[in-house]
Order: C-alpha cells, then structure tokens, then sequence
C-alpha cells in the first residue's frame, strides 16, 4: 500500500510538481513551482529541525553536567554539530521514504457501510449525550456532585465512543483509514502569513511575566558570566541551594545566555527580539501539522479556529493559550504549544506508517523537552501511556511498548537523576503548593461557563471528531486519562505518591486542547448535503463568535500592546533599572520598589537586589529571620505601611533588617513619600535622582545604626 507522508517526505514525479505546468515551460514557472512546494513543506522542515537542533543541545547540556564546561564551549560545539544533524536527518529521511514491501503488514481499516438515522442515533446516542452531560456539569456546575457527574459521564462517553468506533471496525488494529493529503501551496502561505502575523504580533505584546526574573534572570547570568548557575543566583553569588524553580534539567535558559554572548547581544534583546518570533512560528507550524493530520476534512478551518481560540481566549495568567504569545518566551510554554502537538503528530506518522523517522523524532523531542522544562518528566510519560492504553485495548502490544520507550525512556531517566541528586522533581514547592481544585484545574485549562463547554466537547466528542483510524485512538487513550486523572481523589494520591503536587493541575496540557476545539468547526452531521453545506458555513463562525464575546484575549487589560517592538518590561522600570546598574553604586544590596528589584535580575548581574521576588523566599524558609527581613524592606520601599501580615511597618525595624540583609542603597520612586520622611531616620544619603520616565532618587546608606528614633 502505497503511504501517506508530508509534503516534501516523497518527491512527487516531475510532471505532478507543478500541476499547471506543461513540458518545456519557462524557467519563471519552474521558479514558481519550486518556491510552492518550498512554502508547502516548510511546516515539516521548520518543525522536525527545531526539535532535533534543540534535542542536540539537551543532550550537550547535559552531558556537561558532569564535564562542567563553560557555557559557549558548548555553544561551538552545537553550532559544529548543526550540519552532522542535517545531514543525518537526510539519510534518514530518504530511508523513511523507500517504497513498502510485498510483505508489509500495514492494512486498511475498512470503510463503515452507510447507515440510515435509526441506527447512527441507536449507535452514537450514548456517547453524544454524554458527552455533552459531561461539559455542561463540568462547565456549569458549582458543588462535588456535579464535577463526580461530569467525570463519569465522561468516562461514559469515552469507552462508550471506543466501543462503537470498534464495532463499526475503525479503530481496532488499523494502521490508517483514510488518507492525509499532503499541505498544499494555497494552504502553506495562508499558514505562513499566520505564522509571521503571530511573529511580529508577539514582539508587541507587552505583558509582564513574574516568572521571567528567574528565567530571563538565569539568562542574563550565563551571558554575563559564562557559566551555569546550579545555585542560587537571584538573592546570592551562588551561596544559598538552588530554589525549586532552578533544577539542572532545563538547558533553554543557558541557551539563550549562551547564543546572546555569542552574538554580544543583550540576552532580554536576543530573547523578545530574535527568539520569540521563532518560538512563535515554531509553535504555529507544529498546530497546523496537528490539524493537518488529525482533521477528518477541511484542516485549513481547524487550523484558524484553533488559531482564533488561542488569541482570543487568552487572558488570565495561568490559562493555557497565556502560554503561547505572552509567555512563548519560557521554556514551559515552548512544550505545551509546540512540543505536544508534535507528539502527537509523531505519534499518528509512526502507528500509522511505520515511519522510523517519526520514532527517531519522537524520541529527540523527549530530550527536547526535558530541556525546555521539567514539566516534560512527567507529562510525557503521561501522554505516551495514554497513547499505549489505547494501543493495547487495539491489542498492538508491540507498537504501544516501543511508542512509550521513545517517549518516556529519556524523561523518566532525567526524573530519576533530579530525584537522586535533588530529592524530587519539585520537592520544595510540593510542600507549599496544594493541589488546586479539580474546578480550578478544568477552568484552566478549557475554561468555565460557555467556553467550558466548547472545552469540554472537544475533549470528549474528540474520539468521535478525528479522522478514523490512528488519530481516533489517539482521542480515546488521550481523553480517557485526562478523565480518570480528574476523577476526584486520583490526582491528590499521584501527588502523594510522587511529591509532585504543586505541578499536577498541568496534567490536561497532555490534550491538544486548540486543535480539538478546531475540530468541532468541522462537524458534518447526517443529512442532506445542503444543510452540511450551512454548517460548514455557520460552525465557524459561532465558534469565533463566542470566542469574540465570551473570552478575553492576550491584548486584554492595560497597555498590553506597543506599537513597535518591546521588551517585556514597562519602560520606566526599564529605564530605572539600567540608571541604576550605571550608578557608582556603594556595597551591599540595592533596595528598590518590587517591580524594579523584579526587573534588576533582568537587565544585569551586577546589581544584587534585596527581594527579586517574594514566591522564591518559600524555599528557604517563610517564617525565618532571612525572608521576614527582606519582605519588611520590600514593604517600605513600595511606599506601604503595613506588612503582609498585618503589622505596622516600623522604622527601628526597618532599620535592624536593613543592617542584618546587609543594604548599601535605597532607591524610590519620587511619588513615595514615605522613604523620604524616613531617610533621616535611617542615615540616608541623597546622591542621585532621575526624571520620567522612571523618576526616581537614591540614597546611600550610612553608617550601621544610625537610627535616630520615630516609627
């Protein structure tokens, strides 16, 4: 049987190019051909030589984890290493590609005979109803009775769909059934403009991350420093154990410390400016091979509603399109968008044509991904067992024990060494992390209320809505386990058993949730073609409607948007933060209002802030002298008179704290009047001030005790 590959997997005849070119046509014609199969194949070559460049990296940066070398040694080496890995990937490639033998085992699921009303509504009614009992309780409903409805229901809906995908001879040990034609040209440049509007649209946003003082921070320090900060490096030079949020595993951060040295770049610059467009066409080409492979028809429509879906139902900071655009620039986010709908991609090419490029690609974004983020150790074992249920209830023993190898083995392994070297994956934030309520963990993830149900159909009506064969069980093994995690009391023993409780509301990052919402734009239903006719019309655009009216997408709230290119960083803490590293600044730590001291890791190393941020404090100990101190000082340098908890801020205390942390200079905005009345008190020093944006004045601290009274 002759297989189904992308694009550019099996070089079409001359004369089947170019459909509209005739023997003996220009030169120009030819020119034209060969950019459109260019623009057409470049979704998989883009996509497979991302993964593969940044799976070399890992396993650079990892094995230096014992060798210790300086960040750009590793650096040249990936850079020589870059033409080894394309041409490899070549001969595997046209290994992939040779024509099946006589012999082959791979078959045809058989086509379903037609059937009349009566019996599709005897044969899908169970698994339809149920699933939409499932989204409504889940979406709508407000105490425990209705999350365990929603639960069983959907476990309902799945089997039920398993088992009636089965009887109707889908699913069941069936290589493939229908077959995926591959990205046209039309289809390429409308995915490629989507790819560059998504580019160039990320470089605008300006929406502040708490999270990138540790990640872009830990960046900024390996271009700086040349070297790989295994210990603290925020509050000390390396003194104090590494936090929870710095295990050795991720290599993204040294990557782009590394690269900015490389190119004498800022590494925020090389970041926002040169990583996050690519980051972003990476991400969109990976959505758009996913909705090319699974969508039963029409993959174009699935591909921009799910794009639609993701800029429009983007908002509150732990959701899951927040993930894409505003926060692409995490190692995390890299993983949910690109990474997973990869695997699954994978995943459909190796079960349904054997493709051993496909297994080798799995198993390189297993590496890949532990490198963006340790998420990855868990999550991909999650979804490749998920994946190999399916399998074996297709009794397919063997593919569903090598498909979890090749996506688990290097994961697993990475857990094992961070658990023997570390004592957990996140030891440290499981004990102050609970798990968040199932609720919680649906909303999200696929949102409450009208979105919610969207979410939830897509889930649970996915077995039923993917093209037949592969991609359907896929839908099962996926669908199901996210189900059974959420029953209630399932979740909270894996996080007992694993101590990864803080982590454990990403479990549905598993689901392709975009691209199964996509999906539902596509549904045809049995009926005269006319009326598909209108659905296909209608379907759309409600979707995008209620994405439109009932989300809030990235831009929502503030200035989120700038008119040309931005760091992440409003400008006048940007523009404080770098007055303040050029200052002849005294000894000691900087104290400074919170958004700068969030912002001063960012811009450079050589300043030592008080407090970069109050969640890190966890890690060494909430109630101790060390944290109670600096959120003291943080507290009066925002201009505040009460502590977090609820005491008054006292200027003797104040004062002890700053001696003990070990201050040299205070910095507040002019608009703070309370640093000013202070600073006689305490033994400040004006010596430097600066106008808007970022008006700001310095003092420096004087000698230790220099207190004169007053509270």
């Amino acid at each position: 049987m002759t297989q189904v590959e992308d694009a550019v997997a099996t070089p079409a005849p001359a004369d089947q190019r170019n459909p509209g070119a005739r023997p003996g046509g220009g030169s120009r014609r030819g020119l034209i051909g060969r950019v459109n199969a260019a623009v057409a194949g470049l979704p998989v070559v883009f996509t497979d030589a991302a993964v593969v460049s940044f799976a070399i990296w890992t396993l650079l940066y990892h094995l230096n984890l014992g060798l210790n070398l300086r960040p750009s040694v590793i650096f040249l080496v990936w850079v020589v290493l870059q033409p080894v890995a394309a041409y490899v990937a070549w001969r595997l490639r046209r290994r992939d590609v040779s024509p099946p033998s006589s012999d082959d085992e791979t078959v045809t699921a058989p086509a379903e005979a037609p059937a009349d009303r009566a019996s599709l509504l005897r044969r899908y009614a169970v698994p339809v109803a149920a699933a939409v009992g499932a989204a409504v309780f889940a979406a709508f409903g407000k105490g425990s009775l209705s999350w365990w409805l929603a639960a069983v229901l959907g476990l309902v809906s799945v089997v039920s769909a398993w088992l009636v995908l089965s009887r109707a001879g889908r699913p069941t040990g069936a290589v493939t059934a229908e077959p995926v034609r591959a990205t046209t040209p039309l289809q390429g440049y409308v995915v490629l403009v989507v790819a560059l509007a998504a580019a160039y649209f990320g470089t605008l946003l300006n929406r502040v991350s708490l999270d990138d003082v540790f990640y872009v921070g830990k960046s900024v320090w390996v271009a700086e420093r040349d070297t790989i900060p295994f210990k603290d490096f925020l509050f000390t030079e390396g003194v104090l154990p590494g936090g929870s949020a710095n295990p050795p595993l991720p290599s993204f951060e040294v990557f782009v410390g590394a690269l900015a040295r490389a190119l004498h770049v800022h590494a925020a610059s090389v970041l926002w400016y040169l990583l996050l467009p690519v980051l972003a066409v990476f991400a969109v080409l990976a959505l758009w091979r996913l909705a090319q492979r699974w969508a039963p028809r029409r993959p174009l429509v699935v591909f921009l509603v799910a794009a639609a879906y993701i800029l429009l139902v983007a908002y509150y900071a732990d959701a899951l399109n927040t993930y894409h655009l505003p926060r692409l620039s995490q190692g995390k986010s890299v993983f949910l968008h690109a990474l997973i709908p990869l695997a699954w991609v994978y995943l459909t090419d190796y079960l349904e044509h054997r493709s051993r490029r496909a297994l080798v690609l799995l198993t390189l974004l297993s590496v890949a991904g532990v490198g963006y983020t340790t998420t990855a150790v868990f999550l991909l074992p999650l979804l490749a067992g998920a994946a190999g249920v399916a399998l074996l209830a297709a009794r397919r023993v063997r593919e569903a024990v090598v498909c979890f190898l090749a996506a688990s083995a290097y994961p697993l392994l990475s857990g094992v060494l961070v658990q023997v070297l570390r004592g957990g994956v996140e030891e440290a934030a499981a004990t102050y992390a609970p798990l968040l309520p199932l609720r919680t963990i649906y909303e999200l993830t696929l949102w409450l209320g009208l979105l919610g149900l969207i979410g939830g159909l897509a889930v649970w009506l996915s077995p039923l809505l993917l093209r037949r064969g592969v991609p359907q069980q896929l839908a099962v093994g996926a669908a199901l386990a996210v189900t059974v995690l959420m029953v209630p009391g399932v979740l909270k023993l894996g996080g007992d058993l694993s101590g990864l409780t803080a982590v454990l509301w990403r479990v549905p990052w598993i689901l392709p949730v975009p691209a199964l919402v996509g999906l539902l734009a596509v549904i045809r239903l049995p009926g005269p073609a006319r009326a598909n006719g209108v659905l296909a019309v209608v379907l759309p655009l409600l979707l995008v409607f209620a994405f439109y009216t009932e989300g809030k997408p990235m831009w929502y709230g503030g200035k989120a948007v700038e008119t040309s290119p931005t760091w992440r960083m409003p400008p006048n803490r940007k523009a404080a933060s770098f007055w303040i590293k050029k200052l002849d600044r005294p000894a000691g730590l900087v104290l400074a209002p919170s958004s700068v001291m969030r912002s001063l890791p960012q811009v450079t190393t050589e300043v030592r802030v008080v407090l970069p941020r109050d969640l890190y404090l966890t890690d060494y100990g909430p109630q101790t002298q060390f944290a109670t101190d600096r959120l003291l000082l943080a507290t009066f340098a925002d201009g505040q008179t009460v502590t977090p908890d609820g005491q008054p801020v006292s200027i003797p205390d104040v004062a002890a704290a700053m001696d003990r942390v070990g201050v040299g200079m205070v910095c507040a905005w002019k608009g703070n009047p309370a640093v000013a009345a202070a600073a006689p008190a305490l033994g400040l020093e004006e010596f430097a001030s600066r106008k808007a944006p970022g008006a700001m004045v310095c003092y420096r601290v004087g000698a230790p005790g220099a207190v004169t009274g007053g509270s």
